[in-house]
């Protein structure tokens, strides 16, 4: 599955792999603040635990991410299993 992500672009650098291009969406063009510098890629992933984890994502840099086949974007992380859980 693709998902798309989005990062402060101040954090862009921590991922020098990843190609990132500059973005905002209806709701962010009207802000003034951090979301005018906020920067998206499309990463794939079994979800979007496994998608973070297997690109090395902080979460704490994410900003809103979405599978590509939804229209709305989400701004908050399900719960993240316990590694010992996912046996």
């Amino acid at each position: 599955m693709n998902f798309d992500i989005v990062i402060l672009s101040e954090n862009v650098s921590s991922y020098p792999k990843i190609e990132w291009s500059e973005w905002k969406d209806q709701l962010s063009k009207k802000m003034t603040s951090e979301g005018d510098c906020w920067s998206r890629s499309v990463l794939a992933g079994q979800d979007i635990w496994e998608c973070l984890d297997s690109h090395r994502i902080d979460s704490c840099h994410l900003v809103a991410w979405k599978p590509v086949t939804d229209t709305l974007y989400k701004v908050s992380l399900p719960a993240h299993p316990h590694p010992s859980d996912q046996n």
